[in-house]
């Protein structure tokens, strides 16, 4: 018998070579290894043996599916088909793997030919989970945005392809309503393997590496959580940096609302991991020192909460308060308004600071605002919310 017609492909050039040099035994074993690997395939798991055999064919819901389940006849296939693949590993491989052990040609001939047999089984089955239901369900206009309902949902997802879900969802970001899956990315991030995060990183740099679209670098940002920024690739990593940081330094909030670069503003919670942070925050304080309100406004408007984290330094510090206090004296409400929005999350010392540099603009009888240690803080006036 010419053995090599009688396989697959795949099967062949995993024995060939041990097959050719008459070691046969070697052959079997290399043949077994086939069905480990397409199991591992099919069901994401990452086991061996009876172990894995069972894993992904066995129990009530199992990860690879020969049929429906739906009648006794079905399940008992599936189960007969789970008891060969434990017998194979327990009586063919097994031994051969633990004892030296020799093969005729004629019995390795009839051992990998069953195994051809299994694998066709094998790949005419049904797994469990593909991305493609996968990502259905992802775009399911009835997805529950909840964290409880996305971590169901990653439970479903055997570990060895969570990995590929999470790829899966970052291709199509931009047919999702990104904003309202943010628990289920948050969800796969946490139950991905540090090595499946780093693949997702990987497929994100390629993209910012070259692109120039402004829907591929916002759905980006919204995709990632800013503690991965770090982690992308260098190049990557300072391309779009460069582009954020000019667009900001352009940066402007229209009298009706609009603003020139919509783009950067994604960018708020990621410029405190930025390489280039130093950088963030002179554009922060040059710019509330401008002559220009509308470029303050567009830092009052979508940066004023991150300025403790972008300026860290002690000159930073210093300059970024006194460039506020600069613009409130100069009568600049939409600072003022941002000021008195997130003075509570600034550091104390950041606190401390202001009010010093504003005292005198400080009414304590009628304060627009109460620090949290009970000091007034500037003067109400007719557009300030009570602060008690």
């Amino acid at each position: 018998m010419n053995l090599r017609t009688q396989i697959s492909d795949r099967l062949w050039e995993a024995i060939a070579s041990a097959y050719e040099a008459g070691n046969y035994a070697h052959a079997v074993l290399e043949a077994v290894h086939v069905i480990t690997e397409v199991l591992r395939e099919k069901s994401g798991l990452d086991g061996d043996g009876n172990q894995l055999v069972g894993q992904a064919l066995g129990g009530d819901s199992p990860k690879i599916r020969l049929n429906s389940l739906q009648t006794d006849t079905e399940r008992n296939i599936q189960k007969g088909f789970e008891s060969i693949l434990r017998g194979m590993y327990s009586a063919i491989r097994n031994p051969r793997s633990h004892e030296s052990a020799s093969d005729k040609r004629e019995h390795a001939d009839a051992i990998i030919c069953f195994v051809n047999y299994l694998l066709t089984v094998l790949d005419a089955s049904k797994e469990a989970f593909t991305v493609e239901s996968f990502m259905e369900r992802v775009a399911d206009p009835d997805f529950v945005d909840t964290t409880r309902y996305a971590e169901l949902l990653v439970n479903e997802i055997p570990q060895g392809r969570r990995g590929d879900a999470l790829i899966a969802v970052f291709q199509q970001r931009r047919a999702l309503p990104l904003q309202k899956r943010r628990s289920l990315i948050d969800a796969l991030v946490r139950g991905a393997t540090d090595q499946q995060v780093a693949s997702l990183l990987a497929v994100i740099s390629d993209v910012l590496r070259v692109t120039n679209e402004p829907i591929d670098i916002r759905t980006t940002l919204q995709f990632m959580k800013p503690e991965m920024w770090p982690r992308l690739s260098e190049p990557a990593r300072l391309r779009i940096e460069h582009k954020l940081l000019a667009a900001i330094r352009k940066g402007k909030v229209h009298p009706d609302g609009s603003t020139n670069e919509p783009l950067a503003t994604w960018a708020n919670d990621f410029l405190k991991m930025f390489a280039s942070r130093e950088d963030a925050a002179s554009i922060m304080y040059v710019s509330l020192y401008s002559d220009d309100a509308e470029r303050r406004q567009y830092i009052a408007s979508f940066f004023f909460a991150q300025l403790p984290a972008v300026c860290t330094t002690e000159q930073e510090v210093k300059r970024i308060v006194n460039a506020i206090a600069s613009a409130i004296r100069g009568g600049d409400q939409h600072v003022r308004t941002a000021l008195l929005r997130y003075i509570d999350i600034f550091p104390d010392a950041w606190q401390k600071a202001l009010v010093e540099r504003l005292q005198d603009l400080t009414d304590k009888d009628k304060a627009a605002h109460i620090l949290p240690d009970g000091t007034p803080f500037l003067t109400a006036d007719a557009d300030d919310d009570i602060p008690f």
